[in-house]
């Protein structure tokens, strides 16, 4: 990690936000999906209570010897076929041995249903019976018709609870189709929304990385370029106030430590150049010094040579300015 960019890791740090957030969305819908067929669930339940307590009402007439039991149950189910409930509800009851015992409809009373399966092959009144007199149960099944719609698998789930007096499990069930179609609608807006929003956090991300990375490659360049020591360059963003502004003036300052380094090299370079410079007349004073003295002598010695012979009309050459007086 302490290797890579740190365009790298800003993308990696939003990666790893939008996978927690994606996670985050994904318990949240499947916590929403669960509340939703819990309720449903709740309700069947619920509804398949309300028709047992209208079979025990009629069950007390008949302990109380109002009423005989086949009295008690022929009016208990005509009330509980014209019970219904929200969306398309209703109620009907198996004997212990999955025999249609009371149904809305007339035609079904009386059916056998044990062992008869649905489109997809499962036993599911056999099970709800079964269920029903373990206390109450709940139970999948596919219907293969829906009224206004063409012929078909259509899920639903049924509760079936037992009351024992009479033998009986009474069963309510609903279509899930339109819970699904809820559901699937929850889980494309969620995943739209995730996607747009990644897209967005992408978009920021990149913004972010060009606002850090380019200013950081800018200073970088500068900093190569005076570690180079070119001291003509403009150091880029000292103006920022975070650390890339930081960086840059910091590089600034070292600019101007070789700058002055540089001045001072170059005064140190006039200096000696002066001074060799100095020197040099000075050696070429002595040298014509030396030079000019020789010729003196040597024009003072043929004068006295001349002298000596006894020419006495001798005069010495030019000596020049500064050995007129000799």
């Amino acid at each position: 990690m302490k290797n890579l960019k740190i365009s790298k890791q800003l993308i990696l740090l939003v990666v790893g936000l939008m996978i927690a957030f994606a996670i985050a969305t994904s318990l949240q819908i499947r916590s929403s999906v669960d509340a939703i067929y819990k309720e449903r669930y709740d309700m069947l339940r619920a509804e398949v209570q309300s028709a047992v307590s209208v079979l025990k009402l009629y069950q007390a007439k008949v302990t109380a010897g109002e009423m005989t039991l086949e009295d008690a149950q022929k009016q208990a189910y005509t009330t509980v076929n014209g019970m219904k409930y929200d969306p398309d509800g209703y109620f009907f009851g198996y004997s212990y041995d999955v025999q249609m015992v009371f149904h809305y409809d007339a035609s079904k009373v009386g059916q056998i249903n044990k062992g008869q399966p649905d489109s997809k092959g499962k036993l599911y009144r056999d099970e709800l019976v079964k269920l029903g007199q373990q206390g109450g149960g709940l139970v999948e099944y596919y219907s293969t018709v829906k009224p206004g719609q063409p012929v078909g698998d259509y899920r639903k789930t049924a509760y079936g609870q037992a009351f024992e007096p009479w033998k009986i499990v009474v069963v309510t069930g609903v279509y899930m189709d339109d819970l699904d179609a809820q559901i699937n609608s929850t889980i494309l807006t969620a995943l739209s929304g995730s996607i747009v929003l990644f897209f967005l956090a992408m978009t920021a991300a990149y913004i972010v990385i060009r606002g850090i990375s380019g200013p950081l490659n800018n200073v970088h360049a500068a900093l190569k370029a005076v570690a180079e020591e070119d001291v003509s360059i403009t150091i880029p963003h000292t103006g920022m106030n975070n650390e890339v502004g930081m960086m840059a003036k910091a590089t600034q300052s070292l600019q101007e430590k070789i700058r002055e380094r540089h001045a001072m090299s170059d005064r140190e370079a006039a200096q000696q150049l002066a001074l060799e410079n100095e020197r040099e007349n000075n050696l070429r004073q002595q040298q014509d010094e030396a030079t000019l003295q020789a010729r003196v002598v040597t024009t003072i010695g043929q004068a006295l040579e001349m002298i000596a012979r006894g020419d006495l009309t001798v005069r010495c050459a030019d000596l020049g300015q500064k050995y007129a007086a000799l």
